[in-house]
């Protein structure tokens, strides 16, 4: 199988309905499922990363298990907070506290870690073509352990303008995984090609066994009956170095995840990073049923691209949290910036 399309809902529609039609049946531990091998997928806007159908809504779980990876963390109780079943799924005991599979630790640990390194890499002029920028993931030592890395390798390519990645999986669950994946890569690719001072290009995900499960077939089903979803993208990430804002945006997840219900300081922070926070207190408020803070932060957005799916999370909310708008004295101010 071999798809190109312009954003993520279009891979996926192509490749549920192909898996849907697949007579390749296999039964292994997580249960029987239809499979595709030796695919490759191309996404040719990489910023088209997160699905816009309230079927495939995991925008928060996909930023959240990001934010994982960038920490650097192999605790559980960080990842369960965006992915409560991540344990189960895994098959992870549960007496564990933390995960030797987590992807943090392989791509950030070590100094220089194996992304400084390939940045570093990039930015020496005798080197940019590299065909050596190379992140490993999968290792010889997972074989036999109860939580093995689906991704082994992710490369770059710098050409012209342009920084290009491609993701080789060996194995990959199109209805759960595959969204978390391309989202946190495409992420990881942009973070990189801020870095080298690149615009971003085309993102390859090569998959060994590409297999959807029977019990998310009729997921898969209604997902498709959705339709085809906007063409609009997260906003680019703003250029120059990025990593002063991630380590602040990690620094909110972690108050957010404690608890806090406000954003800490956000001086010289672009907007981008700012409404990607407002997107974690978004999940926090909607946890709490509060639904004239999700309004709130919806309304002091930035962009307007995350609009729908907090609607979609307002919603869902019961209505008696949702204010009338007779309400006397309701008004829905902007927060202080400091």
């Amino acid at each position: 199988m071999y798809v190109v399309r312009e954003t993520l809902d279009d891979l996926l529609g192509v490749v549920y309905r192909r898996l849907l039609r697949s007579r390749n049946r296999l039964s292994p531990t997580k249960g029987p499922n239809r499979e595709e091998t030796g695919v490759l997928l191309k996404l040719a806007n990489p910023r088209n990363r997160f699905s816009r159908t309230e079927e495939r809504a995991t925008l928060l779980s996909c930023l959240g298990e990001t934010l994982w990876y960038l920490s650097g963390s192999d605790t559980l109780d960080f990842v369960e907070y965006y992915i409560p079943k991540y344990r189960e799924f895994s098959k992870i005991p549960q007496e564990a506290t933390s995960t030797t599979g987590a992807y943090g630790p392989r791509l950030f640990a070590g100094k220089p870690n194996q992304i400084k390194r390939i940045i570093d890499m990039l930015n020496d002029p005798d080197k940019r073509s590299t065909r050596q920028a190379v992140v490993q993931i999968f290792d010889q030592a997972d074989l036999g352990e109860k939580d093995v890395p689906c991704t082994c390798t992710v490369q770059f390519f710098a050409r012209g303008d342009y920084l290009h990645c491609q993701v080789s999986m060996r194995s990959n669950d199109a209805y759960r995984g595959l969204p978390h994946d391309v989202f946190a890569f495409t992420v990881l690719q942009e973070l990189v090609a801020r870095s080298t001072d690149l615009e971003i290009g085309t993102y390859s995900h090569s998959v060994g066994s590409l297999h959807l499960y029977d019990r998310e077939e009729a997921r898969a089903k209604k997902y498709i009956a959705a339709g085809w979803q906007d063409t609009i993208g997260m906003p680019p990430m703003p250029k120059g170095d990025p990593w002063t804002s991630v380590r602040w945006l990690l620094d909110m997840e972690r108050q957010i995840r404690e608890g806090a219900t406000v954003l800490g300081r956000t001086d010289g922070i672009d907007p981008y990073w700012i409404d990607l926070a407002r997107l974690l207190l978004v999940k926090r408020l909607f946890d709490q049923k509060d639904h004239r803070g999700v309004v709130k932060q919806k309304n002091l957005m930035s962009s307007t691209v995350y609009d729908a799916f907090i609607r979609g999370r307002e919603a869902e909310l019961p209505q008696a949290f949702i204010p009338q708008p007779d309400i006397p004295g309701l008004v829905v101010g902007k927060e202080k910036q400091s």
